[in-house]
């Protein structure tokens, strides 16, 4: 069974970073996503978790730090 794509459906580059809003992917990332063998997929999902990873953990060290 095909890697399933992290589409969802909210397409917008950010210009500031060059990645996906929804996905998180850079635009080649995107591209090559239908041609790209199963273990090239599944390390754009790997990058794809850090990032989200990444974003996730400067809110929170943000939030925490105010009480």
């Amino acid at each position: 069974m095909a890697v399933a794509s992290p589409c969802i459906n909210i397409c917008q580059m950010d210009a500031a970073s060059g990645l996906c809003r929804g996905c998180l992917r850079t635009l080649e990332e995107i591209a090559a996503w239908a041609g790209a063998a199963d273990e090239a997929r599944l390390a754009v999902l790997a990058a794809v978790e850090a990032r989200r990873q990444a974003q996730e953990s400067p809110a929170a060290a943000v939030g925490s730090g105010h009480q």
